[in-house]
């Protein structure tokens, strides 16, 4: 674990296009995203979400950190187009592909396997991208603006903040048991390092809430923020046309009835059979690499 590393939540910071939109638009366009994502069951919509949200990472030069974010899908992904392949959740009879000794494969609930994974991975990659390009502060003050009650709103904030400055010092603790010669990498490293973290976090907590009280944290007055976020025309036309195409869609969806392709698009048997194949091996071999790597010396 490298102290240098930023975790996949955390600001990667830069001056690109996509960091001096300000969040507004950046939240629009994700809500937008979501709302557009579990009301449509069009792949080709989806997909093609997940892939306007990759333009945007390479565009804000965060594509690295990008997929260091998105490698929870693998797991997610994997296990959930096998089960769909073995158990679709669609109403009988189902249309079998192949067998596989006493596991039959299924063709009929693969497209509502991708239409849940094109939902997942849209809906992550577009906010990653926002949470990555943003930093925490001017989210706080754009979510004044809208009037979040301010409570939860130091909270979303603090999280986010507190997420690199906990990594830094898990990254800390662990180079400072390798300079003792206890280990200081892998599963069994990590462990002796939750209670000293634990207690930090406490200590961590302790000031902060001294902090807060002394800067009149529970007060009705106006709250401030040392950081301004001013809105330009670029952000405005965003946030328009954001919403105007999402909105667009998802009317379009809805009025198509989910827009739902299954009926034209259809998978051979050899497709589903090399695809479970696939997908069953790449989880069979997370979990593997998971176990051998908690039980490493």
């Amino acid at each position: 674990m490298s102290i240098s590393n930023p975790l996949p939540l955390a600001l990667v910071p830069g001056n690109s296009f996509i960091h001096n939109v300000s969040p507004g638009p950046k939240m629009i366009l994700v809500v937008g995203y979501v709302i557009l994502a579990f009301s449509t069951q069009n792949i080709i919509i989806l997909y093609s979400m997940a892939a306007i949200a990759f333009i945007f990472a390479i565009w804000a030069g965060i594509l690295r950190t990008f997929l260091k974010g998105l490698l929870i899908l693998l797991p997610i992904g994997s296990s959930l187009l096998a089960l769909q392949i073995l158990a679709p959740a669609v109403e009988k009879p189902w249309t079998a592909a192949a067998e596989l000794g006493p596991v039959t494969l299924y063709i009929d609930g693969l497209y509502y396997g991708f239409v849940l994974l094109g939902r997942i991975f849209a809906s992550l990659a577009i906010a990653l991208v926002m949470l990555m390009t943003t930093h925490p502060s001017d989210m706080f003050t754009t979510f004044t603006k809208l009037r979040v009650p301010y409570t939860l709103n130091f909270m979303q904030a603090m999280t986010l903040q507190l997420i690199p400055v906990f990594q830094r010092e898990v990254g800390i603790i662990l180079s400072a048991q390798k300079s003792r010669g206890m280990k200081g990498s892998g599963f069994s490293a990590v462990l002796p390092s939750f209670i000293p973290v634990f207690v930090g976090a406490i200590e961590r907590v302790q000031q902060l809430s001294i902090s807060l009280e002394s800067r009149g944290f529970g007060s009705t007055g106006h709250k401030t923020s040392y950081r301004k976020v001013k809105g330009k025309w670029s952000d405005t036309a965003i946030a328009v046309c954001s919403i105007v195409i999402m909105a667009t869609l998802a009317v379009m969806s809805i009025m198509r009835g989910s827009w739902n392709l299954s009926d034209q698009i259809t998978f051979s048997a050899n497709f589903v059979l090399g695809l479970f194949l696939l997908v069953a091996g790449t989880f069979l071999t997370i979990v593997t690499i998971t176990i051998a790597f908690m039980f490493r010396k």
